[in-house]
């Protein structure tokens, strides 16, 4: 008997032994646990809820509306989450690209007048996407409704206004408008919030005087017709341009003083009878350019043989050199003659003589006389006559040394320093060869 009980007892623990080796204990835990996995989801696999989150919403706006300009600009919840029912097999794999939530804007347009933003509330749906036959069906959509504001849609364009506050230390100059990287800015977004934009400005102050020019990014301020700022975030709005780039030259600048450019002046005319008006003016410039001028001489020449007691007075332009600005912003000056104590008078001469002849050639002058006007102190003009003046014509300039011409006239006072003749006087000559007569009687 006790034999027979041993056998079995000896198989017993072989068995177990089995139990020992690694290897066979990790097959047997995968297969048991592959067994109790197969069991559960054979026994739920239908009707189990698996929820997809974050499910983007997409807001439809019917034709209508669309054809109006209608947008939505702001909705209280861009995602949703779905619950969908179906085998975990098959559930477990959908993402949020493969449902579609949506929800369907039709208003009344006559209601959208410009003057407020409108808001609703838009049920939502949601619906497989793709294959419609993958084996899940859609449950709900939490939240299942959303908040939308809506308005036509508007742009508009305005000119930048500038308010910037500074001031230069002692011989610097910078622009009262700086530069501004742009001009225009576009304000779009819901009509009833565009409408209310009435300036697009940009604003500044510096709280230093500037020395040196200043580069800066400035922020878009918006006002309302009342000067209320406008936030626009708050209407929805959004602008070409947040910031704008700003730039402030900042030079050098002095004083210069204006000279006239006077022709034919006699040297006995005082130069204090001359006036111009400015004196001077204020230039501005990089320091190496500005130190080039102290004076600045008027664009235009005058004649002094145009200047008379009644046409005494000259507007001139102001020069402004290259790299340099007028910062006084005079463009013209006045040069004024003082001819108090001068008189004019008329004198007859017959004093005319021709000088430079072209070689070769004789000239004949038809004009005997001249009768000139004649100005200059009381004094010496009591004194004038027709031998004290002399008219002289050259012909140093005559391009086509023949036939007959007008030509110049020089004006000489003598005795009479003070004196001068107004206007310009030709006289007529006529070019001709010189005869063998001519020739001889000079050689004689």
């Amino acid at each position: 008997m006790a034999k027979m009980s041993k056998k079995p007892r000896n198989e017993v623990k072989q068995r177990l032994r089995v139990f020992e080796n690694n290897t066979i204990l990790l097959i047997f835990s995968f297969l048991a646990a592959a067994a109790v996995w197969f069991a559960m989801m054979a026994s739920n696999s239908e009707g189990r809820a698996t929820v997809i989150r974050n499910v983007p919403i997409n807001v439809e706006i019917s034709d209508t509306a669309q054809e109006a300009g209608v947008r939505v600009f702001s909705m209280s919840s861009s995602a949703t989450d779905v619950s969908i029912t179906g085998n975990s097999l098959i559930t477990s794999k959908v993402t949020s690209e493969d449902i579609g939530v949506t929800g369907t804007l039709d208003p009344s347009v006559s209601m959208l007048t410009g003057s407020s933003l409108q808001q609703t509330t838009l049920s939502l749906r949601a619906a497989k996407k793709g294959n419609t036959l993958a084996e899940y069906e859609v449950e709900s959509v939490s939240p299942s409704e959303i908040t939308v504001v809506y308005d036509k849609y508007k742009e508009t364009q305005l000119t930048l206004e500038t308010n910037f506050q500074y001031t230069t230390a002692g011989n610097y100059y910078a622009p009262s408008t700086p530069t501004l990287s742009t001009e225009l800015i576009t304000v779009s977004g819901p009509e009833s919030s565009v409408n209310k934009v009435a300036r697009a400005v940009l604003e500044y102050k510096f709280s230093e005087e500037l020395t040196q020019s200043k580069s800066l990014s400035c922020k878009v301020t918006l006002y309302d017709a009342n000067g209320n700022v406008l936030d626009p975030t708050e209407l929805y709005l959004k602008l070409s341009d947040d910031t704008v780039e700003v730039s402030i030259p900042v030079t050098s600048r002095q004083t210069v003083k204006l000279e006239a450019d006077v022709r034919n002046i006699p040297d006995s005319f005082a130069s204090n009878r001359i006036t111009i008006d400015p004196a001077e003016i204020e230039i501005a410039g990089d320091g190496e350019t500005v130190s080039k001028y102290t004076t600045l001489t008027l664009s235009t020449p005058i004649n002094f043989l145009d200047v008379t007691p009644e046409n005494n007075t000259f507007t001139v332009a102001i020069p402004v050199p290259s790299g340099v600005t007028n910062v006084t912003r005079v463009e013209n000056a006045t040069v004024t003659f003082n001819l108090n104590g001068y008189k004019e008078t008329s004198v007859l001469t017959s004093n005319i003589s021709v000088i430079n002849v072209p070689e070769g050639m004789e000239a004949e002058l038809s004009t005997k006389t001249l009768t000139l006007k004649i100005i200059g102190t009381a004094a010496q003009i009591s004194k004038l006559t027709g031998d004290s003046v002399f008219c002289t014509v050259d012909l140093s300039t005559v391009t086509d040394p023949s036939g007959s011409m007008e030509a110049p006239v020089t004006v000489t006072i003598n005795n009479a320093d003070s004196c001068w003749a107004t206007g310009s006087y030709t006289a007529h000559v006529t070019l001709s060869p010189k005869t063998e007569s001519s020739t001889s009687g000079a050689s004689d």
